[in-house]
């Protein structure tokens, strides 16, 4: 009875933690590209949710196009904020200081959050609770003793994608290339060519975008509510004990979190999950400050 109560909380854990790592991938982006830490990472996957609803509801388009519409809008919504708002606050006098733009464009990234909930907050219904419906239905998957939901799988097999598609993007392309170089040394970069402020703008947009799909995949398992973006401080949490600096890492953080949660509320108690990950985080920062895989960075992901 116990083995099967456990190996049920760790595929739930599995599954909950899939949907941390596609948040925390997005902060390591806009981390490692621009040494911004965005907190405002909960409200775009809050906003990607309820544009996924809108697009659903109103404009009554099918799943899919309803994806597509939700990465483009919300990666126009990164990159837009990134040259409208960031760029202006990084080339006023701070310039011969980069240090102290940092302060000042991550109150910029708080405001971004405070607008985007209050701008959901101001159509009509969206008070009201909702729930988007499953990316994929059917009867439940059993392997073994384990039961999951379609939706479970699906969140599973987008986080491998996702994150495959990242490995061969900045692996093997020109542009991913491009921002490894411009995360590590934004002045070579310039130097040799690389247009530094346009592959800023592309790292938001693609925060922005993999945020969106984070908030799709989520909402049909959370209630949504304007505030539902609190998930971003157990994002923060997974980034941590991964590695700020590695996309593997972080993922694998995001899985080991929700593990250790569930089996802390089946072995202990469910008011216990709230504090294992900051438990988990000063277990981490004490034997490994730099997280499970901080000494990879960009350069084996």
């Amino acid at each position: 009875m116990w083995s099967v109560l456990l190996l049920q909380a760790a595929a739930s854990g599995i599954v909950t933690g899939c949907v941390y790592a596609l948040v925390a991938l997005s902060l390591v982006i806009v981390y490692k590209s621009t040494d911004v830490v965005n907190f405002a990472g909960g409200e775009l996957l809050m906003l990607g949710g309820y544009l996924g609803l809108l697009a659903l509801v109103y404009f009554e388009l099918s799943y899919p196009l309803m994806i597509l519409a939700v990465i483009v809008a919300m990666y126009l919504v990164g990159a837009l904020f990134e040259r409208i708002t960031l760029a202006t606050v990084r080339g006023r006098r701070y310039a011969r200081n980069p240090e102290a733009d940092l302060v000042p464009m991550v109150v910029a990234t708080i405001g971004l959050g405070y607008l985007l909930k209050g701008a959901v907050r101001v159509v009509p219904y969206t008070e009201e609770v909702r729930r988007l419906p499953p990316l994929v239905t059917g009867p439940p998957i059993f392997i073994g003793d384990v039961v999951l939901q379609r939706q479970d799988v699906a969140i599973m097999a987008a986080t491998v994608v996702v994150m495959a598609a990242l490995i061969v993007f900045f692996g093997f392309t020109a542009t991913g290339k491009a921002l490894r170089a411009t995360s590590q040394n934004p002045r070579a970069a310039a130097l040799i060519g690389i247009p530094v402020r346009s592959m800023r703008m592309i790292a938001w947009g693609l925060a922005a975008g993999l945020a969106g799909i984070a908030g799709i995949l989520l909402s049909p398992k959370l209630l949504m509510t304007p505030d539902m973006g609190g998930v971003v401080m157990l994002a923060f949490a997974a980034a941590i004990i991964g590695g700020f600096s590695s996309l593997a890492g972080c993922v694998l953080g995001g899985v080991v979190l929700g593990v250790v949660q569930n089996l802390v509320g089946v072995l202990f108690s469910p008011s216990a999950m709230s504090v294992t990950p900051f438990f988990v985080i000063m277990l981490v920062l004490v034997l490994r400050p730099q997280g499970l895989f901080g000494e990879l960075a960009f350069k084996k992901v």
